[in-house]
């Protein structure tokens, strides 16, 4: 029994210390949180940018001499599965969150991010994120607070609008670019009505033919990108013809593949990011995620900001010169004009790292770069 006990013994240290255990020292894990169900094609564009940026980072030598690792978890469309997510993430030993990309999965897990100290930085744009006293929230886009005031004064500044419908999603992110939009119309005495739907309906006459008996003379739409075939399809044969301006959903490839060329022709949206985009450090980034992945992959707001995510957690991992969560946190606050992909980054107050978007038309289903706005 002595020998068999000493033999165990022996055979755990040599566990103890074969590669698999030191190659576990020798990581930092940083966690995903990606819609790889649900809105797939979303996901896995999130997962290549991470991957991208990951890549690049270890070849650059890593983190504080490590490699970085992603811990990929699907948070899939609904919350239950967005906390199951998070909360193996965090067990597993994450020492910051890249995701998710909704705002009711982002209302839903930043609880436990809190609670577990962890720095989450996520892509919801609801303004209610704004509002949680939760120091471990950063939001790697622009919120819905600039983007939808940007989208409702273009329609009036522009567009000469009078009497705007809102045709928006009814979950925390349509609700809450369609209150910003309405805060501004009120502002300067515009007339609007404003319609919600669930982002899966089938049908949206009834919204439509409100928007249409009101007189409206534009419209603004303001939902995931599940929601638009449906709706730009039914404003066409209802005849809603008029100044349209969408959130960044417009200009993302999976939603344009999904549309008729004739149904949104001229209209714009406000966004994170475009190919189009002549900037330097975007043309780079798109020629080496093409190179990585092959020159058939589309490159959207998906890759680009997540890749941004990684490489700024990245940073501030190194500057805070440890993998102690809180100093990492006060590293991200410390964040000092990062170069990112969809603008660069400088959080203020409550977290919020992008100061810019960008305002784009849709042509022949492609939309092209119009202006940068900044806040």
């Amino acid at each position: 029994m002595k020998k068999w006990l000493s033999l165990l013994l022996a055979a755990l240290m040599i566990l103890s210390l074969s590669p698999a255990a030191l190659a576990e020292d020798d990581t930092v894990k940083i966690g995903l949180m990606a819609t790889l169900t649900g809105y797939p094609l979303n996901g896995e564009h999130m997962v290549k940018g991470c991957q991208m940026a990951a890549d690049e980072i270890n070849a650059a030598g890593g983190v504080l001499g490590k490699a970085l690792v992603l811990d990929v978890q699907d948070c899939s469309n609904t919350t239950d599965i967005g906390i199951n997510a998070m909360n193996l993430m965090i067990s597993n030993g994450v020492v910051g969150v890249v995701g998710p990309h909704y705002s009711t999965q982002c209302l839903a897990v930043e609880p436990l991010i809190g609670a577990a100290h962890v720095p989450m930085l996520f892509g919801g744009t609801s303004p209610k994120l704004a509002e949680i006293d939760n120091p471990y929230l950063f939001r790697i886009r622009a919120s819905d607070t600039m983007q939808a005031a940007a989208a409702a004064k273009y329609l009036v500044e522009q567009q000469g609008a009078k009497n705007v419908a809102i045709l928006h999603g009814s979950d925390d992110f349509g609700t809450g670019g369609m209150q910003v939009a309405a805060k501004y119309f009120e502002a300067n005495g515009v007339a609007f009505t404003a319609q919600s739907f669930n982002n899966d309906d089938t049908d949206v006459t009834t919204q439509i033919l409100k928007c249409i008996s009101a007189g409206c003379d534009s419209v603004l739409i303001w939902a995931t990108e599940a929601a638009y075939p449906i709706v730009a399809r039914q404003m066409y044969e209802l005849g809603l013809i008029v100044p349209t301006i969408t959130n960044p959903s417009l200009a993302v490839d999976s939603c344009l593949a999904q549309l008729e060329t004739e149904w949104v022709d001229g209209w714009y949206c406000v966004t994170d990011f475009l190919t189009s985009n002549t900037q330097e450090k975007v043309q780079n980034f798109i020629a080496r995620y093409t190179e990585k992945y092959g020159a058939d992959e589309s490159v959207d707001l998906h890759c680009a900001a997540y890749y941004s995510a990684v490489c700024v957690l990245a940073d501030a991992i190194n500057r805070a010169g440890s993998t102690d969560t809180e100093a990492i946190r006060e590293a991200l606050m410390a964040t000092d004009n990062f170069e990112g992909m969809v603008g660069n980054m400088q959080p203020n107050e409550k977290g919020e790292m992008i100061h810019e978007i960008i305002l784009a038309q849709c042509k022949d289903l492609k939309v092209s770069y119009i202006d940068t706005i900044a806040e």
